[in-house]
């Protein structure tokens, strides 16, 4: 009698992948969390080596998941600190709620980030290095962002070292300048953080007289204890962008300006600017002379002159933004067929013909 051998064959073994159950990690996790929170078999915290204590909190945890979720608690129990061996651990100065939560995180991968709790829950993520967990509350707090809230919360970031927050509150607060000033957060800063707003390239403002304007108000505010600072913020406000008549009307009849020989100063400044030929104001630079160059610049595009044969001294923009066209200053004289550029923020109408003349 003979036997048939009913096993398959096997072919190419080496490339068939091993087996991987998609749910085991979280199976086993969740296996884990039921036994430190669910009494089993009447046995309280099923081999969980650690409690962790804060105030009259106690939270029992494995160290070994603790270390696989948080660096913190890592370099905790693998150092040789006495902690590595105890089986109560004390912390100080954090939110037991905050410490739950996060716990309950290391275990269920899962938390909610709230108006409520953001601002514990993002600086215990930070001493137990839950990187996560902070990363979420960081883009809760950048999804939050108002004219009304945004300086507090690139002041939250930076005292948490939180760059990437820090670095778009920034941003947003100088993008918004212009509706941000009218909120207590802008009231409240001191004269330093003020400077170092006004000071920024970056502000975005349709003119320069609404920096000049948010100057005004914020020393107004407090007028007994600010108005000793006035000529230290007029040195960031770029005087010579503003209007002539502006100039002569507003900030040369402001009290505050009269009373202070510095800002006097700035003032003969911005007026001696406006009297320089274009070709000399291309030359003559101070910090107050720069343009601002803001992020996200709206584009703007110009149409200068007419189309042959007929020449004419217009020159007209259309703001993409406000999706409208504005009339400009003329030329000096009436071209169509002129070449155009533009070099350090100056635009120059070369050549062309004027009707009669090339």
């Amino acid at each position: 009698m003979t036997t048939m051998d009913v096993r398959p064959k096997m072919h190419n073994i080496r490339d068939r992948p091993a087996y991987k159950h998609p749910q085991h990690t979280q199976k086993a996790f969740e296996v884990l969390n039921h036994m430190r929170r669910v009494p089993l078999l009447e046995l309280q915290n099923l081999l969980c080596d650690v409690t962790i204590v804060v105030d009259t909190t106690e939270i029992p945890a494995h160290k070994v998941v603790l270390s696989s979720c948080s660096q913190y608690f890592y370099a905790m129990f693998t150092g040789d600190l006495a902690e590595a061996k105890s089986d109560r651990i004390t912390l100080q100065e954090i939110d037991p709620k905050a410490l739950i939560q996060l716990i309950d995180f290391v275990y269920t991968s899962e938390i909610h980030v709230t108006e409520e709790n953001v601002q514990t829950l993002l600086p215990v993520a930070n001493i137990l290095q839950i990187t996560e967990v902070r990363d979420a509350c960081c883009d809760f707090l950048q999804s939050q962002l108002h004219p009304s809230n945004c300086i507090g919360i690139r002041a939250f970031a930076d005292l948490h070292a939180c760059t990437e927050l820090l670095n778009y509150a920034q941003t947003y607060t100088e993008q918004h300048f212009v509706d941000v000033v009218h909120f207590d957060e802008f009231l409240s800063l001191n004269v330093d953080q003020i400077c170092k707003l006004i000071s920024s390239d970056r502000l975005t403002v349709v003119t320069e007289e609404q920096v000049y304007e948010a100057v005004l108000s914020w020393v107004q505010h407090d007028l007994t204890n600010r108005q000793q600072e006035i000529d230290q913020l007029l040195e960031h406000v770029r005087l010579p962008l503003i209007a002539q008549e502006y100039l002569v009307q507003k900030v040369e009849e402001e009290p505050l300006v009269k009373t202070s020989s510095r800002c006097k100063d700035f003032l003969i400044e911005a007026l001696k600017y406006h009297l320089l030929k274009t070709d000399q104001k291309a030359v003559y630079k101070t910090p107050r002379t720069l343009p601002r160059t803001p992020l996200g610049l709206p584009k703007v595009l110009l149409v200068i002159g007419g189309q042959a044969p007929k020449a004419i001294r217009s020159v007209e923009s259309y703001d993409f933004k406000e999706e409208k066209w504005h009339q400009l200053a003329e030329m000096p004289s009436r071209r169509c067929r002129c070449g155009v550029a533009v070099i350090n923020g100056l635009v120059y109408a070369v050549g062309g013909f004027n009707g009669s003349l090339r």
